[in-house]
Order: C-alpha cells, then sequence, then structure tokens
C-alpha cells in the first residue's frame, strides 16, 4: 500500500493568491477513483475543494463503501458552518488544515469563528481529539486577529496546532513520502 496521496479535486479557488502553489505544480498526474484506494492516507485539497462541498461528502461515503479504512484529511481555507455539505465533511475528516490568508475580510474572519466554535462544540466532543490544525498568514498573525476569531474566549485545545503560517515565494515541495495526483471531482 502507498503511504499518502494529496488529491487535488478542484482547481478552482476564490482567493488567487499571490504565490499560490498551484502556479508551481506542472502536470498532475491524473487517478481513477480505485487508485485513491491504494493509499493509506488521502489529503483532499484543491484549489479550494470546499467549492464542491456535497461532492467531497459523496467521494468520503464512497471511499468508505468501498473499504477505505485509511484517513482521510482535509486542506481547506473555505468552510461555511452553516451549509449541511461543509459540516458532514468536517464530521467525516479524520482532521483540517484551515489557512486563514492574508487581508482577511470581515467574512473570511467571521467563517473561523464559526468554525472554531463548531469544532469545540459540535466535533471535539463527539470524536475527541483530531488532527485539525489553523494556520493564519503571518501578515496577519495579530492578538486583535485571534480576538476576533475567538481564540481567546475558547482557548486552542481543539486545535493541534494554531500557528503562523508564511508564504513561500519558490515551489512548494511535497512532504517526504507523498504523492501529488489530480482526481476529477467535479466529472469523475
Amino acid at each position: 500500500m502507498k503511504k499518502t496521496a494529496r488529491v487535488i479535486v478542484t482547481y478552482d479557488c476564490p482567493r488567487y493568491c499571490e504565490n499560490c502553489c498551484n502556479e508551481h505544480i506542472g502536470n498532475v498526474p491524473e487517478v481513477k477513483f480505485e487508485n485513491l484506494l491504494k493509499y493509506e492516507e488521502l489529503v483532499i485539497t484543491g484549489g479550494e475543494p470546499m467549492l464542491l462541498a456535497p461532492r467531497v461528502v459523496e467521494m468520503i461515503h464512497r471511499l468508505r463503501a468501498n473499504g477505505y479504512t485509511g484517513k482521510i484529511w482535509l486542506y481547506t481555507s473555505c468552510i461555511k458552518t452553516a451549509r449541511w455539505a461543509d459540516r458532514e465533511v468536517l464530521k467525516e475528516v479524520d482532521g483540517i488544515t484551515y489557512t486563514l490568508h492574508h487581508r482577511p475580510s470581515q467574512n473570511d474572519l467571521r467563517d473561523v469563528r464559526k468554525l472554531n466554535k463548531f469544532i469545540l462544540e459540535k466535533i471535539y466532543p463527539w470524536k475527541g481529539k483530531r488532527s485539525d490544525r489553523l494556520l493564519i498568514d503571518s501578515r496577519c498573525y495579530t492578538e486583535e486577529v485571534l480576538s476576533i476569531i475567538g481564540l481567546h474566549e475558547t482557548g486552542e485545545e481543539h486545535w493541534e496546532s494554531v500557528r503562523p503560517l508564511k508564504w513561500r515565494n519558490d515551489e512548494c515541495p511535497l512532504p517526504e513520502g507523498e504523492e501529488l495526483v489530480f482526481y476529477d471531482l467535479e466529472n469523475g
């Protein structure tokens, strides 16, 4: 069995970040659904995978229905806890890495606050400690932002880590043992 697949499910993203890793990745091999079952861990990413949240839910349910017992992670910057599919994804994955980007809007900050509260109240008690990580662009990692998103009120015990993220100006190397693949969630 292979170790980890970082699975791009869409290249679409509403962020248009300067120095986005997707600008540097080149051709990514497309895989069929059956090949995803050959990995110990899957990291669902994009673009922004939560633009296709109902499809992500279907993908996870299909993986489990086909006997997949490995870990499933989600990398995202766009979770709206008011949407049923987003809540379902949060319940189904083994953890998320959520990134708050530079120059967050009031809606971005409100969404992170709601996510923080949702994980603390709805996920953490139900599933126990998971591997949820919150990354905040180092250019906006301030006490004010931490307060706005509710970390001063709730604490951080339900997050495995909360840390600043420094954007790189070069290619984004994959961690050792990971393969980057594309699964066409929109047409697959």
